[in-house]
């Protein structure tokens, strides 16, 4: 795969994240636009709560962030993907920042129906109460809270579902259409119900749907638990997103 092509895919699966955070951002107007940055925060809610960096960033960039984030009314994390001319890594090191988390941007072309046990349905959240349902969800399978008004804010253009085993819900996920592609987000099973390849039916259930839709590409970012997953599925390695918070 030539690199230009790796760039571009690239570029696509980060604005499919970053406009996920926007739109969320947005719906609570705590969205903002700095000098080599952009940040959003949702007062009541652990998500989105991110700043990310645009070209061109430099340290005195950094310097500025610790101080936003030092003022906050909520911890924020900042998201790089060493996207920028000059590598920042040493610099977050430098200006107090320690390693949150690390995912790999992962992207997949559309091209063929994945096999379904059907065991699960997929429900869209269309009513408070299941976006509540979803919000009780969630943190069990990701450890942080995605609050009920974003998805009430949000549910129109954005497509989240909660997922079923016979009735009792045990999963979610999220899907962020930008374009021919699609983007997949929180793809989470309870603990109760894990190991039981309930994750790849997940995937398989929204990558159909996707094709269905005539979709080319999927997009996510893999934490290293769920990465084997999406290789088995035919997912490319993209590139690394490091997530850094301020000692």
């Amino acid at each position: 795969m030539n690199q230009h092509f790796v760039s571009l895919v690239t570029e696509k699966n980060i604005h499919n994240l970053t406009s996920l955070w926007t739109l969320a951002g947005n719906a609570a107007r705590q969205y903002f636009q700095q000098a080599g940055f952009n940040y959003c925060l949702v007062p009541g809610s652990e998500w989105p709560n991110r700043i990310w960096l645009n070209n061109p960033a430099d340290t005195d960039t950094i310097r500025t962030i610790a101080d936003v984030i030092k003022n906050a009314p909520v911890p924020l994390t900042v998201s790089y993907w060493g996207h920028t001319q000059q590598n920042l890594h040493p610099v977050f090191e430098q200006l107090g920042f320690s390693i949150k988390s690390e995912q790999t941007g992962m992207s997949l072309k559309l091209e063929k129906a994945y096999e379904q046990l059907n065991r699960l349905n997929l429900v869209r959240v269309t009513t408070p109460e299941q976006a509540a349902a979803w919000d009780a969800l969630y943190p069990l399978s990701f450890g942080y809270r995605i609050a009920a008004d974003i998805l009430n804010k949000t549910r129109e253009e954005v497509q989240y579902y909660l997922v079923y085993h016979q009735q009792e819900a045990m999963g979610t996920a999220i899907v962020h259409e930008t374009g021919n592609l699609v983007g997949i987000h929180g793809v989470g099973i309870v603990p109760a119900y894990r190991k039981q390849g309930f994750a790849e039916e997940v995937m398989a259930m929204l990558l159909n749907s996707a094709l269905a839709q005539q979709k080319e590409m999927a997009t996510l970012q893999s934490s290293a638990m769920g990465k084997n997953i999406y290789l088995k599925l035919g997912f490319a390695e993209d590139f690394k997103m490091t997530n850094y918070q301020l000692k």
